[in-house]
C-alpha cells in the first residue's frame, strides 16, 4: 500500500535537516533573489500563454484595465486585495491536501508578511508532501490558464497579477521540493508552518 502519513514517527528515523528562514538571513536573501527571478519567468510564461489564447484581446485588455484605474490609491487597493486573495487561496490549497492525507484539520496562521498552512502533528511521506508542496502552484496556475479563455479582457491584468504573484510566492515551496527530491524514497516530512524538518532511516 505504500507509506502513509502518521503521527508516530518510526523509531529508526532521524532528522536530516530543517528548512527554517526565521533565523537564517543568508537563506532569506537567496530566497528573495530566487523569488524575483521566478517573478520574471512566470510573468513571461503567463503573458505568452495569454497572447496565445487571446491574441485579439491582449492589447485591448491591458489598455482597458489600466485606464480604468482612476488613481494611485485605487491601484494600491486592488493590488492589496488581489494579494490577499492569492495568499488565502494558496494556503487553502495546501490545507486541503494536508487534510486529504491526514483527515485532520490543518493549522492556518498569519505571521506578519507571510501566511502558512501546516500539519505540525503529522509526518508525511515524501510522495504525499511533494504533492502538498506543489499543489498551489499547479492547481491555481491551471485554473488561471483555463480562466484566460473565459474572462472578459478587462480582467486580464488582474488575472496575470494573481498568477504571477502565486508562482513567485511558491519559491519557498519549490526550495523544499528540490531538497526533498534529493532524499530517499522512504523520507518523512514534518511541516510546522514556520519550519519543515525531513526525517530518514538512521
Amino acid at each position: 500500500m505504500g507509506m502513509q502519513s502518521t503521527q508516530a514517527l518510526p523509531a529508526e528515523y532521524v532528522a536530516v535537516g530543517t528548512f527554517d528562514l526565521r533565523n537564517n538571513s543568508r537563506a532569506m536573501l537567496q530566497m528573495n533573489l530566487l523569488g524575483f527571478g521566478l517573478f520574471a519567468v512566470s510573468a513571461w510564461v503567463f503573458s505568452s500563454l495569454l497572447s496565445l489564447l487571446r491574441p485579439a484581446d491582449m492589447s485591448t485588455g491591458f489598455a482597458v484595465s489600466v485606464a480604468g484605474l482612476n488613481s494611485g490609491l485605487w491601484l494600491v487597493l486592488v493590488i492589496i486585495v488581489l494579494t490577499m486573495v492569492m495568499v488565502v487561496l494558496h494556503e487553502a490549497v495546501h490545507g486541503f491536501f494536508f487534510w486529504a492525507y491526514t483527515r485532520a484539520m490543518p493549522k492556518f496562521a498569519f505571521r506578519g508578511v507571510y501566511a502558512y498552512a501546516a500539519a505540525p502533528a503529522w509526518y508525511l511521506p515524501k510522495r504525499q508532501y511533494l504533492i502538498v508542496a506543489l499543489a498551489p502552484l499547479v492547481v491555481l496556475s491551471l485554473l488561471g490558464v483555463a480562466l484566460m479563455a473565459l474572462i472578459p479582457a478587462d480582467w486580464f491584468l488582474a488575472l496575470l497579477f494573481f498568477l504571477i504573484t502565486n508562482a513567485s510566492g511558491a519559491v519557498g515551496d519549490l526550495w523544499v521540493v528540490v531538497w526533498l527530491l534529493r532524499q530517499p524514497r522512504n523520507c518523512y516530512a514534518n511541516d510546522r508552518g514556520d519550519a519543515v524538518t525531513l526525517y530518514v532511516k538512521g
